[in-house]
C-alpha cells in the first residue's frame, strides 16, 4: 500500500496538524498505525517514546484492532518482509539493514512495559485525566464507573420519590408531567397505571442528552405569559361572539373558531396547534358597505387571535417539558448523593465535569499528575467526536502543539453514523477549512484510491449517491453536508476481476417474504462459485432484521454467526444452568427444576452415563407429579440413585460455596465441557461473567439471577468473541459492520418511515433547552420550521451515511435487496439503480485457499471431584440457620392471635414447608413457637386491640437509603414496638442491641410523636430483652 499522506521524518516540520481525508476502504487506519510506528522508530521526532505518544479511537475494539496492527508493523519490520521494509525505509531515516533491529528493540520494549503502549478509547483517556484530578471533583480516585445507568437512575428515583407528598411542591409537578404522558398516549395504548416508569424513561432520555452537550440545562417557566395569552384570547373570542350574534354576515364553515372557543374553555388550548387557523369565523361578502365592515371588523380580531395563538405555540414549544426538566432538576440533587455515597460515576459525567475544568493553566498540572506528557496525538474515526469530547481534547492537544508537538486525525465524515449518540462530523467538517492551532502548520490530504472494493461496487456507489442522491430534491443537501456527492475514489489498477453488483426490488409481503428467498438462493449460488460461508456478511439497517435473517438462514442449514445475538443468555444451554440455579436457590421452584430435568445438559449426561432413563420418562414424571406442591422430594424418592449422584452435593452446598465454586462444581457434576464441546465458549463466558460480578461484591446466587433477567443490562457484558476462522456467514447491522470489510456484502433495505423527535435542542454557548416541535407546529412559525429542518437533515445525513457504510463493506461482490411497500419512491428504495444494476452473469471465481493456516489446540478438561471438609459445628450452625429461618417465615405469618390460633399455626406451618421445601417436624416447631408466645407476656404483642396495626417483614430505610427488614412492628395509639426474633442459644447481645437501636432510630424518624420500644426475643430460649429509645 503506498502512502501518499505519510512524508520521510527528516521532512516533518513541527509542531504539525495534518488531517487525512479518506474514503471507505482506503487505508485511513493503515496511515495511522504507520505513522504511529514511524514516529516510535524515527530518530528525527522529538519526544518519541511510547509514553509520550497517544493513539486514541472510538471503541474498544477498534483499540484492540489498532494495537494488533501496530505489533504487526512491527514484526514485519523484524522478520525483515520486504514489503514494510521497502515502505518504512521511505519514511524513515535510517539504513535498511538496521530498521530489523530497531524494530525488533522496540517491540521488546513496547512487550515489556505494556501499560505505556497508548493506544485507547477516548472515553479510557478521559478517564485516565479525570482519575488524576478525582480529588478536585470531590471523588475518591477508587471510584466505579457506570456504563450502564438505568439501575442507578431508578433506584435513586425511588429515593427521590419520598419527597412527593401531597400538597408539597413536587407533587404539583408530578401531576402535571402525568397530563403530558397521558396526553401522549393513543387511544389504543394501555393505560399508565403507573406513570413513573415513563417519567424516569423521559428523565434518563434527558441526563443522556445533556450529558453529551456539557452545556447548563436551561429552564424557563412560561405560565405567566401564556396565562397572560389565554385571557387575551378569552376576550377576543368574547368580541366576536358579540358581533356574530347580530351579524348578516354567512359563517364560514372552514373556521377553526367554534372549536376555539370550546378548547378555551375546556383548558385544552393545546389542541389548536397544527390546525389550520388561517379561515376567520365568517365569509367575506362581495362588494363594499355595511356587511364589508361588519366582515373587516371581525377579521381584524381574528387576525389578532391568530397572532396570540402563534405566541401561544411557541411559549407551548419552550415550556412542554417544563415539568420533567424542574422534576429532573431536583432529582439531580438526590442522583449527586447515591453517586457520592456509592462511590460511583456516570461515563457521560466525566466529559461533563472535565468540561467544566480542563484549560490551557490546569494541563501542566494535569500532566504532572499522570507522570508524563504527552507530545504527539492521533486520532482515528475522528467524525465520531461528539462537541464536548472535542472541546475536552482542545486544552490538551493545544499544550502538545505548544510543545512542539503533533495532532494527526483521520476521519471520513460519509462514515459518520453515530449522530444518536452525539457525535458531530461538522467538527472535522470545520477543522478541514479553518485550523483551530494557529500554532501549528495545518494541512489536508485525500486519500483517493480504494483499497478494499472493486470498480464495479465504487461505480455502483457513484451512481447511487453521486447521480441518485444528487439529482434527489428531498436528500441532496444532506448529501452535500456530509460529502457524499462530491468524493473521489478511484479503484486500485490491475486487479484481475471488475467485481459485480446487483440490485434486486420486491414488493413487501408478511405471509412469504420474497427477499428471504432471494438471500437463501443468493448464498447457495454464492457457495457453488467457490466462495466460503465466512466469506458473505448480510447487512440490516434494524438489528430486528438481522435476527430474522438468521431464522431464514436455519431453515437451510447455513451456519451463520450473528454479530446482533452474541450474548449468551440466548443460548438455550445458558437458560439451562439458570433453571438450575434459580432451583437450588428456591428448592420449591419446580419450573425450573422441570427445565432443568428436560433440558439437553442432563438428558446428554444420562445418556452419556448408560442410566435407563429417557426423556419421556422424566415428562411422565413430571406430569404424574404436577400435583405434588415440591417436585423434587418426589425425585428423590423415584430416582434416589440419579439425585445422589448428579444433585446431592450440589443442594447440601448452596449457600455454603461461593458462586464461582458452586457453578464450577455443576460444570463437573455434568461433565459439560465433555459432553457438549460446541457450548465450551458459553460455559467459560457464564464463569467469568460470575468472577466479574463478584469483584463487584455480588456473591450471591440471587443476585447473579436478577443480573442475568436484566434485559436492560450492556450487552457486552454476556457477549462471546467471535472465532476468528469459523466457516459461518456473518448476520450484522450496518453499524456493528463499520470498519470491516468482506469478499460479498447482501446488504437488506427496507423501506424507512419518517418518525417524529422526542425533543430538539436549542443551544447557545452556554445553555441548551429542550423543544416540542411537531411536524404540525413547525408550520406555525419559520424559526420553529427551521430549527425542525435542521435536525430532520441530521437525521437524513445519519441515514444516508448509514448506506454507504453498508455499500461499501463488499470487496468483491455487493447484493443489494430492496423491499417497498406499495411505492418505490420512499427512502432508501428511491436512491437504487435497480435498472442499471439487474442481474447479469457472474464473474468466474477460482477457488481461493486460505492464506494462513491455524493449529488447533485441544483443550484438556480435568473432572477431579471436589472434597470440602465441613466441621461438624459449622454443619450445626447450618442446620439451627434452616431452622431459624423457617421459624422466622412463620413468624412472618402471624399477624394478630385468635381462639383459633392452634389449628390456624398447623396450616401456617405448612404453607412455609411447601414454600421452603424444608420438613421439619411439624409438632417440634408448634411446641417451639407456642412456648416462646406463652413467655415472658409476649402474646400481648399478637393481640387484636383498637388502632393497633402490625407490620410484618415491613423493609424501611434509613436517611442514607439503605435498607433494614425490621421482623415485627407493633403500632399503638401512643407507642411502637419493634420485635426482633433470634433463634439458637448464641446470646450476642451486643451486636443485636445496635441493631436494634438502628430499627428504634429509623422508627423515631418516621413517627417522632410516639416512644419507640425495642425486644429481642429469642424463640428457642424463651428469653426477651427489652429496650426504650434514648436519642442521647
Amino acid at each position: 500500500m503506498n502512502l501518499p499522506a505519510l512524508e520521510k521524518d527528516s521532512e516533518i516540520h513541527l509542531p504539525q496538524f495534518k488531517i487525512l481525508k479518506a474514503s471507505a476502504g482506503s487505508g485511513k487506519t493503515y496511515n495511522l498505525t504507520t505513522r504511529y510506528v514511524q514516529f516510535i522508530l524515527s530518530e528525527k521526532i522529538p519526544e518519541n517514546n511510547p509514553r509520550n505518544i497517544l493513539a486514541i479511537t472510538f471503541s474498544n475494539n477498534a483499540a484492540k484492532e489498532m494495537k494488533e496492527r501496530i505489533i504487526k508493523l512491527f514484526k514485519e519490520l523484524y522478520f525483515e518482509e520486504l514489503e514494510a521494509i521497502d515502505h518504512f525505509s521511505k519514511i524513515i531515516t535510517i539504513e535498511k539493514n538496521n530498521l530489523s533491529q530497531k524494530a525488533g528493540h522496540m517491540l521488546e520494549v513496547i512487550l515489556s512495559n505494556y501499560s505505556d503502549f497508548q493506544v485507547k478509547t477516548i472515553d479510557s483517556f478521559m478517564t485516565t485525566v479525570f482519575k488524576a484530578s478525582a480529588i478536585d471533583f470531590g471523588y475518591n480516585p477508587e471510584f466505579d464507573i457506570l456504563i450502564d445507568i438505568k439501575n442507578t437512575m431508578k433506584y435513586s428515583f425511588d429515593r427521590f420519590l419520598r419527597n412527593v407528598r401531597e400538597g408539597s411542591p413536587e407533587t404539583k409537578l408530578f401531576l402535571d408531567a402525568i397530563k403530558i404522558i397521558l396526553e401522549q398516549k393513543s387511544k389504543e395504548s394501555a393505560y399508565p397505571w403507573d406513570p413513573t416508569v415513563p417519567l424516569i424513561d423521559m428523565i434518563i432520555k434527558i441526563y443522556g442528552k445533556l450529558a453529551s452537550s456539557g452545556k447548563e440545562l436551561l429552564i424557563e417557566d412560561f405560565s405567566e405569559d401564556i396565562n397572560l395569552i389565554k385571557n387575551k384570547l378569552s376576550l377576543l373570542l368574547k368580541d366576536i361572539e358579540y358581533l356574530l350574534k347580530n351579524s348578516r354576515l354567512e359563517p364560514n364553515n372552514n373556521s377553526i373558531f367554534y372549536k376555539l372557543v370550546g378548547f378555551l374553555k375546556d383548558n385544552r388550548l393545546q389542541d389548536i396547534i397544527g390546525k389550520g387557523i388561517k379561515y376567520p369565523p365568517v365569509k367575506k361578502p362581495s362588494g363594499k358597505g355595511e356587511l364589508l365592515k361588519e366582515y373587516t371588523e371581525i377579521y381584524n380580531i381574528w387576525s389578532e387571535v391568530i397572532k396570540y395563538i402563534k405566541q401561544y405555540t411557541t411559549f407551548y414549544v419552550y415550556s412542554y417539558y417544563f415539568p420533567f426538566l424542574k422534576i429532573y432538576n431536583e432529582f439531580c440533587k438526590t442522583l449527586e448523593i447515591i453517586k457520592k455515597q456509592q462511590g460511583i460515576i456516570f461515563i457521560d459525567d466525566i466529559n461533563k465535569y472535565l468540561a467544566e475544568y480542563l484549560n490551557q493553566e490546569i494541563v501542566p498540572d494535569i500532566y504532572f499528575r499522570l507522570g508524563e506528557t504527552i507530545f504527539h496525538y492521533l486520532i482515528d474515526e475522528f467524525q465520531d467526536t461528539s462537541p464536548i469530547q472535542w472541546n475536552n481534547l482542545k486544552p490538551l492537544l493545544e499544550n502538545s502543539l505548544s510543545q512542539n508537538g503533533s495532532l494527526f486525525i483521520v476521519g471520513d465524515t460519509k462514515q459518520a453514523i453515530y449522530g444518536f449518540r452525539n457525535a458531530d462530523y461538522r467538527i472535522m467538517k470545520e477543522a478541514e477549512s479553518k485550523n483551530p492551532f494557529p500554532s501549528a502548520e495545518h494541512s489536508v490530504i485525500e486519500l483517493d484510491t480504494n483499497y478494499r472494493s472493486l470498480k464495479r461496487i465504487l461505480e455502483f456507489n457513484e451512481e447511487v449517491f453521486k447521480h441518485n442522491l444528487l439529482n434527489s430534491e428531498d436528500h441532496k443537501l444532506a448529501g452535500e453536508k456530509s460529502g457524499l456527492i462530491s468524493y473521489i475514489q478511484k479503484p486500485l489498477k490491475n486487479k484481475k476481476s471488475e467485481g459485480y453488483a446487483e440490485v434486486v426490488l420486491f414488493e413487501k409481503n408478511e405471509e412469504n417474504p420474497p427477499e428471504k428467498l432471494r438471500i437463501q438462493d443468493l448464498i447457495k449460488d454464492l457457495n457453488n462459485r467457490h466462495f466460503k460461508y465466512k466469506d458473505i456478511a448480510i447487512l440490516t439497517m434494524r438489528n430486528e432484521d438481522a435476527v430474522r435473517i438468521t431464522s431464514w438462514l436455519n431453515e437451510k442449514n447455513i451456519p451463520f454467526v450473528s454479530h446482533s445475538s452474541l450474548d449468551i443468555r440466548r443460548r438455550k444451554v445458558t437458560g439451562e444452568i439458570i433453571s438450575l440455579l434459580n432451583f437450588l436457590d428456591s428448592p420449591t421452584d419446580n419450573l425450573s427444576f422441570s427445565s432443568f430435568l428436560l433440558g439437553d445438559i442432563f438428558s446428554i449426561i444420562l445418556q452419556k452415563d448408560s442410566h435407563q432413563i429417557i426423556k419421556e420418562d422424566l415428562i411422565s414424571f413430571i406430569f404424574n407429579n404436577s400435583e405434588n406442591a415440591i417436585l423434587y422430594k418426589a425425585f428423590q424418592k423415584n430416582y434416589e440413585e440419579i439425585w445422589r449422584i448428579y444433585f446431592a452435593d450440589l443442594f447440601k452446598f448452596t449457600g455454603y460455596l461461593p458462586l464461582y465454586d458452586l457453578t464450577s462444581e455443576i460444570f463437573c457434576k455434568f461433565r459439560v465441557f465433555e459432553i457438549m464441546e460446541n457450548e465450551e465458549a458459553v460455559f467459560i463466558k457464564i464463569l467469568e461473567t460470575i468472577r466479574d460480578m463478584e469483584g463487584e461484591g455480588k456473591n450471591s446466587i440471587k443476585d447473579f439471577l436478577e443480573f442475568a433477567n436484566n434485559a436492560e443490562d450492556v450487552e457486552s457484558k454476556w457477549d462471546v468473541n467471535i472465532p476468528v476462522d469459523i466457516d459461518a456467514v456473518h448476520v450484522m447491522t450496518i453499524h456493528k459492520s463499520k470498519g470491516l470489510g468482506f469478499p460479498v456484502c447482501i446488504v437488506l433495505l427496507y423501506e424507512i418511515k419518517n418518525r417524529g423527535f422526542e425533543f430538539i435542542t436549542h443551544e447557545n454557548d452556554k445553555n441548551i433547552s429542550l423543544l416540542k416541535i411537531t411536524d404540525k407546529i413547525k408550520l406555525t412559525n419559520p424559526d420553529l420550521h427551521t430549527q425542525y429542518y435542521n435536525e430532520v437533515i441530521n437525521e437524513l445525513v445519519n441515514r444516508l451515511n448509514s448506506l454507504y457504510v453498508g455499500f461499501t463493506r463488499a470487496e468483491e461482490e455487493l447484493y443489494v435487496i430492496g423491499v417497498y411497500q406499495h411505492s418505490k419512491e420512499k427512502f432508501p428504495i428511491n436512491l437504487l439503480p435497480s435498472d442499471k444494476y439487474m442481474s447479469t452473469e457472474k464473474p468466474v471465481r477460482d477457488i481461493v485457499k486460505d492464506s494462513t493456516t491455524h493449529s488447533l489446540v485441544n483443550i484438556q478438561h480435568y473432572y477431579n471431584p471436589y472434597f470440602y471438609q465441613i466441621r461438624s459445628d459449622t454443619l450445626i450452625n447450618m442446620a439451627e440457620k434452616r431452622s431459624g429461618d423457617f421459624i422466622h417465615k412463620v413468624f412472618s405469618y402471624i399477624e394478630y392471635i385468635y381462639d383459633e390460633f392452634e389449628d390456624k399455626i398447623d396450616k401456617i406451618i405448612d404453607i412455609v414447608i411447601k414454600e421452603t421445601g424444608d420438613n421439619f417436624p411439624q409438632d417440634k416447631i408448634k411446641k417451639v413457637i407456642l412456648n416462646f408466645l406463652n413467655s415472658n407476656n409476649m402474646i400481648d404483642f399478637f393481640k387484636y386491640k383498637n388502632e393497633r396495626i402490625i407490620l410484618l417483614e415491613q423493609e424501611f430505610s434509613d436517611n442514607e437509603g439503605r435498607l433494614f427488614r425490621m421482623d415485627r412492628v407493633v403500632i399503638d395509639r401512643d407507642k411502637i414496638t419493634v420485635i426482633d426474633f433470634k433463634t439458637g442459644t448464641d446470646r450476642e447481645e451486643d451486636k443485636y442491641s445496635s441493631q436494634l437501636n438502628t430499627y428504634m432510630k429509623i422508627l423515631k424518624e418516621i413517627y417522632p410523636d410516639k416512644k419507640i420500644h425495642g425486644i429481642i426475643a429469642y424463640i428457642d430460649l424463651k428469653e426477651i430483652v427489652a429496650f426504650e429509645y434514648n436519642s442521647n
